[in-house]
């Protein structure tokens, strides 16, 4: 259950939710609850970074 829980998570980053709405929705109340799994979210490049953070999509 704990595994099919963190795909779930991780879908959920990568389709870039807002970071508050995943944790409400994994039910924890700071961001280190949700730090095991973030060594499986893809990298981001580099050039796609910044054009998130540019507001671009």
């Amino acid at each position: 259950m704990g595994r099919l829980r963190s795909t779930w998570l991780v879908e959920l980053f990568e389709e870039r939710l807002p970071i508050t709405v995943i944790v409400a929705a994994a039910g924890v109340d700071t961001l280190h609850g949700l730090s095991r799994i973030l060594p499986f979210l893809r990298a981001v490049p580099a050039e796609e970074a910044a054009r998130l953070l540019r507001g671009s999509r």
